[in-house]
């Protein structure tokens, strides 16, 4: 894996312009934390007034989001290109991949016209590539922590999402026996 992270990193790097520094910091800020802590607090509202049956599991999301990464970075302890600890998995883009993955959980079970599910689907797919591209392009990520990040995402938000569909199952066969 080393090699493929070397082979990565330097293709990547000789890819490096002057004019790509701002909107590539930019894409790594929409994976930081500084960025989607408010987004899920607004997600969160959005979700409460729409009345969607994820809005009462995104907080627990959230923290178990904050303490996968954690987690991970603690137990794998690799260092980062430039030397310094806890590079495994990336977690801007373990963060993006996760909330944009809801992001698309959202658009494809509410009543969205289908121009804006794909249009949203394609945002949300670019972004968390754009992110984990940002994470290689500033060095501060070796690919393997990059694609960690993406699977782990992509693993967590699948998890979450089969919990919640029981979850949503359990309650409305309750709300039909009582009824009953």
């Amino acid at each position: 894996m080393a090699s493929l992270d070397y082979t990565v990193q330097a293709w990547v790097q000789g890819g490096r312009h002057p004019a790509l520094e701002t909107p590539v910091r930019a894409l790594t800020w929409l994976g930081s934390g500084w960025m989607l802590a408010p987004l899920s607090a607004v997600g969160y509202v959005w979700l409460r007034h729409a009345r969607h049956p994820l809005a009462r599991y995104l907080p627990a999301t959230v923290v178990g989001a904050f303490l996968l990464d954690g987690l991970s970075k603690w137990l794998v302890s690799r260092p980062r290109p430039r030397g310094t600890a806890y590079g495994f998995p990336s977690g801007h883009t373990l963060g993006a991949t996760i909330f944009f993955g809801g992001v698309l959980y959202v658009l494809w079970t509410s009543p969205v016209p289908r121009a804006w599910r794909w249009v949203g689907t394609a945002l949300s797919v670019l972004i968390i590539l754009g992110v984990a591209y940002s994470r290689l392009y500033l060095n501060a990520h070796w690919a393997s922590d990059v694609a960690g990040g993406v699977v782990g995402g992509a693993a967590y938000v699948l998890f979450v999402l089969a919990g919640i569909a029981r979850g949503v199952r359990s309650a409305a066969s309750d709300t039909r026996r009582d009824t009953a």
